[in-house]
């Protein structure tokens, strides 16, 4: 029989993570994210693009968006005409980046990204990263915002999509994207690279599974670590790359994580049809598994 006070405890941790602590979270980082505001509806009725780092992207010509607002994620920098593009939006909200282990693949990109971006590159990191990147003196040629995240996204209760308090975790970049998107006012947005074919890709360790989902461009060591059977791979996938909770999912596991991802997808386009009636999100990915946004060929957006 269950234990009443179980329940309980659970509800009260459910009820302070949820709703209390992004209320308080809030006040702690008033400061950091009332510089937010100057980006509140900066660009109202103009369009913008998303990319995601899906497989598709290989066969767009990037420099059909260099004058366009687009909004990037995590390693698209990769790719070779992302320089072309004058308007990017390069969003990092994973805490992945920000290691003190200066070894570890992802503060090795963190670095490459701060040497190498172009000064119009405007970034937006978590929140909890930006004490190393002022303590490590990152992108002094950029405009940086954060992002302040905590709790989910739910049903059962209202949640924030305003960048100047707290966001709920969305489980995903792309959603980060188009959080930032609408409170910047854009009204058209186009999703491109976002396949979402994560469960036909079984990735875990052992032979013969996938160790990251198919993307646009190749890591040649990860390649190489995912053709090696061994423990020693394995042991190096986990400390240089810090993928050892995704990697031991089960499949049963990467199907709830998975749902709850579209979830969020679902509820926050719920909450902005309501609240903002007149921005229209469309995915133009081609063969995309993400059916929460009515789909559109790339070819009937005009002027590109």
């Amino acid at each position: 029989m269950p234990n009443p006070l179980n329940k309980i405890k659970y509800w009260i941790s459910y009820i302070y993570r949820n709703i209390l602590s992004p209320r308080i979270l809030t006040r702690k980082y008033k400061n950091i994210l009332d510089k937010n505001l100057e980006i509140k509806n900066l660009y109202p009725g103009k369009r913008c693009f998303v990319f995601g780092s899906g497989p598709s992207i290989k066969d767009l010509d990037l420099d059909k968006f260099k004058d366009e607002y687009v909004f990037v994620v995590n390693e698209f920098d990769r790719h070779p005409q992302f320089k072309n593009l004058q308007h990017a939006h390069h969003v990092i909200p994973d805490m992945l980046y920000f290691t003190d282990d200066k070894s570890n693949y992802f503060w090795e990109r963190i670095k490459n990204k701060s040497d190498t971006a172009g000064q119009n590159t405007v970034f937006f990191f978590n929140i909890k990263g930006g004490a190393t990147i002022e303590k490590e003196g990152l992108f002094p040629k950029n405009k940086i915002y954060y992002l302040s995240t905590q709790g989910i996204i739910s049903g059962r209760f209202g949640f924030n999509i305003e960048l100047n308090k707290t966001l709920p975790w969305p489980k995903n970049s792309i959603l980060s994207c188009l959080m930032i998107a609408v409170y910047m006012g854009f009204k058209e947005i186009y999703l491109l690279g976002c396949e979402h074919n994560f469960l036909s890709h079984n990735i875990g360790l052992g032979a013969g599974r996938p160790k990251t989902y198919e993307k646009f461009f190749t890591n040649n060591e990860l390649e190489e670590l995912t053709k090696t059977n061994s423990k020693e791979a394995e042991q190096k996938l986990k400390e240089k790359y810090s993928w050892g909770r995704e990697l031991e999912f089960t499949y049963e596991q990467n199907i709830a994580h998975i749902l709850q991802l579209f979830k969020n997808y679902r509820l926050f386009y719920k909450k902005v049809g309501k609240q903002f009636p007149d921005i229209k999100i469309f995915n133009a990915t081609p063969n995309s598994f993400l059916d929460v946004f009515p789909a559109i060929n790339l070819e009937e957006i005009k002027g590109l």
